[in-house]
């Protein structure tokens, strides 16, 4: 194997010692293998840019090109080119005989194998005497062959053109035998390798290109020999994919015909560690119809190189049940051999068990050196029939306008109680409004957004399915954790699934059916009974049927009589309810509630004296008058105080005494009677009446009275914001929030009023009066 060294495009011909001590003399120095042959003595140097003894241009009618030849690096005339190179020159005159500066002169070879250099262009531009040249140089000793050089002078519009032809003869080369600084190198080592190109006289030949190549490792495809006839260059025992070479690698070096070769010994690669190179790996269960195999990737190194073709044992460690692995697809250990780069893939097959899986590699030859698996876990499945939930953001929203949107988080997990498997699709469509129709599970989560536009249900309650393909719950019969038909039992088999709109539990014609049907039309069995004697056995009887009901609403509905199969592939659905509320209106109802939280409506919609408690219902204005307000609504309340009175008092006598007797003040109230310098104080009942302590003698002074009326408070107890999730009930269910007031010194004709803030700022607000 051979690399370049450098790109063919800058090897530069090297010169003979002459040419090279002409040229160190005129330009003070190389700069390595690759250098410029000088200039020989031909005439007066080029100049800058200009023309004419001015500086600007010729006036000239035409022009001709009066001298055309090769030179060699001594300046004489020449026909014959060897691997010195030589000068191609040619004059540029006007009619009249006169030089021509800077005039354009491009250069052109007729054949490949010979190389033009001093200029990028391949052009240049006359000197002072109407001089251009060019440096010519065969590429490599082998070129022979007649060709022709021409030369096309441009000036002022005008041209002229000139060729000379010339031949070249194939250079005899030899190439020395290849010195070598170690024979012996250890794995991934490097050497220096040498040898000399001369003729056949045994002179150094420079800027003879010659090829190396090597049967491993590394090494410069192409080497030009020195201004001694040297080639020098370093062998690799290390391949460019950094695998390492051993044993006896053969090392070439080529020339025309002449070809010379060399063998170096490359002691064997020993390994010196193992490291786990997979990323994390997370598996589903045999059957889960997610991802249920995987493989685990180990890298053996020698150094920092990778080392193929190493001997290694696989062990597994652990795993969880029923997991096997390697090519025979068990749990006993195997050898195995690293491929080219140095690896070792270990295929992983899941049994029905989730768990931690740690799988050991080590060198047959020192199993101290060794590698475990990271992160490897067998644990997402298919969602179950239990284990899909929707949650909502809010569930009250506001149909006044279009816009008002909820998020709807979709959570999903296996019958293990793991998340399933990123990317897992949960569809949704919806009765009413608009509903982004899918999002992909990451961490078992997605969610979707529900906006408020037409159509908008006439009963203000939007049906909303969720469905996504998974498993059916079943009792594990075998407890072998895997689904055995004809074994396990399902606890309530489940058919093909619709959108329930009317709530009624059962598939009408015109509601929407999810298109992915079962095909079948067995019953769908029902062993809830059993199930939840296993898991539930100490619950009360009520409390078991509670929870039968609540698993067939949630788990089981919507669901198609008589479309099950046996198989265990279901689609799980989850059906819920988004209400609809006006928030531009609020209407409320004067009401008692009991401890059981059932309310009465008073048939007099009315707030008395008497009362200290008082409960309003309220609900969302206009068409949907049973749903409660915009989840956010705020509730508040106050007592307004509009009693006043002009109380009397007099001194009067009854048995065996005297009182001081007051009429005509705030019921309830305290009524102070001043008499002389002296106060009393009197609380009135609920006719405004009230009568003082009794005197043995009238008191004396003048009677002035002061009625002190105490301020009618309503305290809210209850709720003061509509939460943000309600209890959606049933179609024809009231579902208004209720708020509790406590009433303190309220007398008649003072007033309560209540006030409903929605979140879109509207305020509805009510006055009562009270009798």
């Amino acid at each position: 194997m051979s690399y370049s060294s450098r790109p063919l495009s800058s090897k530069l011909f090297q010169l003979t010692a002459l040419t090279l001590a002409l040229t160190l003399a005129g330009c003070g120095g190389g700069d390595g293998t690759d250098t410029i042959a000088p200039t020989p003595d031909l005439g007066p140097e080029q100049p800058g840019n200009g023309g004419g003894s001015d500086g600007g241009e010729q006036n000239v009618e035409e022009i001709n090109i009066v001298e055309s030849a090769l030179y060699n690096a001594d300046g004489n005339v020449i026909n014959s080119v060897n691997l010195e190179g030589a000068y191609y020159q040619i004059k540029v005159v006007d009619n009249a005989k006169n030089p021509i500066i800077n005039a354009k002169v491009v250069f052109d070879i007729d054949a490949e194998g010979i190389s033009l250099s001093q200029t990028t262009s391949g052009a240049v531009l006359t000197d002072a005497e109407g001089i251009a040249q060019i440096f010519l140089k065969p590429d490599n000793a082998e070129v022979s062959g007649a060709y022709t050089i021409s030369a096309n002078a441009t000036y002022n519009q005008q041209t002229a053109t000139a060729d000379t032809t010339f031949s070249v003869q194939a250079t005899n080369v030899t190439l020395s035998e290849i010195t070598v600084g170690s024979n012996s190198l250890a794995s991934g080592g490097q050497t220096p390798i040498s040898l000399k190109v001369t003729n056949e006289a045994g002179d150094a030949l420079s800027g003879v290109l010659v090829n190396l190549n090597s049967g491993c490792g590394q090494i410069p495809e192409q080497v030009t020999s020195d201004s001694e006839g040297m080639v020098k260059a370093v062998f690799k025992a290390i391949n460019l994919d950094t695998t390492l070479c051993s044993g006896l690698v053969r090392v070439s070096a080529r020339t025309g015909n002449q070809t010379k070769s060399t063998t170096i010994t490359v002691a064997s690669a020993e390994a010196t560690s193992i490291i786990y190179t997979s990323n994390d790996l997370s598996l589903g269960i045999r059957g889960s119809g997610s991802s249920s195999t995987g493989q685990a990737e180990f890298t053996v190194y020698s150094g920092s190189t990778t080392l193929a073709n190493e001997q290694v044992r696989v062990s597994l460690e652990k795993s969880p049940f029923g997991l096997t692995f390697g090519p025979n697809r068990n749990q006993q250990s195997y050898v195995a051999t690293t491929d080219a780069n140095g690896q070792i893939i270990v295929p992983i097959f899941p049994g029905t068990t989730p768990g931690p899986v740690e799988i050991e590699v080590s060198l047959v030859d020192d199993p101290l050196i060794n590698a475990l698996s990271k992160n490897i876990t067998v644990a997402s499945s298919r969602v179950t029939q239990t284990g899909l939930s929707l949650s909502w953001e809010k569930n009250v929203l506001d149909w006044s306008y279009d816009g008002d949107s909820t998020q709807i988080n979709a959570r999903m997990v296996d019958r293990n109680g793991n998340k399933v498997p990123d990317g897992t699709v949960i569809n949704f469509t919806a009765e009413g409004g608009k509903i982004t129709s899918s999002c992909a599970t990451v961490d078992g989560n997605c969610t979707v957004t529900f906006t408020t536009q037409n159509p908008r249900p006439g009963d203000g309650r939007v049906s909303i399915l969720a469905v996504a393909e998974g498993e059916k719950e079943y009792i594990d019969m075998n407890e072998n954790n895997a689904w055995d038909e004809g074994v396990d039992i399902l606890v309530h088999n489940i058919g093909d699934t619709f959108r329930d709109d009317n709530e009624s539990g059962e598939f009408e014609i015109g509601e929407f059916t999810y298109p992915m049907t079962t095909g079948a039309s067995n019953q769908c069995e029902n062993n809830l009974d059993r199930y939840i004697n296993l898991k539930f056995p100490s619950l009360s009887e009520l409390k078991k049927r509670q929870y039968e009901a609540n698993y067939i609403s949630e788990f089981v509905s919507p669901n198609k009589a008589n479309t099950c199969n046996t198989d265990l592939d279901a689609v799980v659905r989850y059906q819920a309810v988004t209400l609809l509320s006006n928030g531009n209106d609020a209407r409320f109802t004067v009401g008692s509630l009991d401890q059981a939280n059932n309310f009465t409506v008073r048939p007099v919609q009315a707030i008395f004296s008497s009362d200290t408690l008082v409960t309003f219902r309220v609900n969302s204005g206009g068409f949907y008058d049973l749903s409660p307000m915009p989840s956010g609504t705020t509730i508040s309340g106050a007592g307004i105080d509009q009693t006043s009175a002009d109380p009397t008092a007099k001194i009067v006598a009854v048995e065996n005494g005297y009182v001081i007797e007051v009429a005509d003040a705030n019921p309830k109230s305290s009524v102070i009677v001043k008499v002389g310098e002296i106060e009393y104080t009197i609380t009135t009942n609920s006719r405004g009446q009230g009568v003082s302590s009794k005197f043995v003698n009238p008191p004396e002074g003048e009677i002035s009275v002061e009625s002190k009326n105490n301020t009618c408070e309503a305290t809210l107890s209850g709720v003061t914001k509509v939460p943000a999730n309600v209890a959606t009930g049933m179609p024809g269910d009231n579902l208004g929030t209720f708020t509790t007031f406590k009433l303190k010194n309220c007398q008649v004709t003072d007033e309560v009023k209540i006030t409903a803030t929605a979140p879109n700022g509207n305020v509805t607000s009510y006055i009562y009066t009270i009798r």
